[in-house]
């Protein structure tokens, strides 16, 4: 989705409406006005973006690394650039500093999206949630569930995604696999090993001795989902 910046300052906040438009009008810095044919991609991002915000605010005020993780993340899914990358930054922390409503964000997205792309937006919801806070609580749940129910999602797909990732290893969408290990889905096989080597060593016990607890244990979530990622992969793969 490379050139979702240039969509911003396009007048993308004219399709996406609401609370998130009236941001993304702001950082467009002119009068909005239909320039743009909106894609699924544009749309999706300043949405997530949005939605996320809830749940760096859930708990405390979000550390620079839960910001940096989550853009990071987001950047990788999507393929974004450079430019693309610093304008998502920018954009989650002016959401930070308001406050968003989830019904009001559901409203205005449900206006632009079909019943898939917003199964999509919570799919990467809660794999985003897993890489922040670590394994799903009830807290989390209870908030992906609300979020659901004002997306209009049954009961039965909100069921499938809250079994998928209630379970040890939790069961991840491939598309947020490859995100996980800093990949990009046509990768080689060789590329994907050395990527899930690099990143084993990196969260290795061995390396982290000097750590307090409370990191070390972060730091083993992580691990832990990195494995998943890379298992899903190599099952995706055949």
């Amino acid at each position: 989705m490379r050139g979702w910046s240039k969509a911003v300052g396009a007048g993308l906040g004219y399709f996406v409406g609401g609370p998130i438009g009236a941001v993304l009008g702001y950082m467009a810095g002119h009068k909005l006005t239909p320039k743009l044919e909106a894609q699924e991609g544009h749309l999706l991002i300043a949405n997530l973006l949005g939605f996320t915000t809830l749940f760096l605010k859930a708990n405390s005020a979000p550390s620079p690394e839960d910001t940096r993780e989550t853009v990071g993340f987001i950047s990788r899914l999507f393929q974004f650039d450079a430019e693309d990358e610093h304008m998502a930054a920018e954009l989650l922390q002016r959401l930070l500093e308001v406050d968003l409503d989830i019904d009001a964000m559901a409203r205005t997205f449900k206006n632009h999206s079909d019943v898939n792309m917003r199964h999509r937006l919570l799919e990467i919801l809660a794999t985003l949630c897993l890489l922040i806070e670590g394994p799903l609580q009830e807290p989390q749940f209870i908030l992906l569930h609300r979020i659901a129910e004002a997306l209009n999602l049954t009961p039965a797909q909100w069921k499938a995604i809250r079994s998928r990732y209630r379970t040890t290893p939790p069961q991840l969408d491939p598309a947020c696999c490859y995100a996980l290990l800093e990949l990009e889905p046509e990768v080689s096989e060789e590329a994907l090993r050395t990527a899930y080597r690099r990143l084993a060593k990196k969260y290795h016990p061995d390396h982290l001795a000097h750590l307090d607890q409370v990191s070390q244990q972060r730091h083993a979530e992580k691990m832990t989902l990195i494995n998943a990622a890379y298992e899903t992969i190599r099952a995706d793969r055949g």
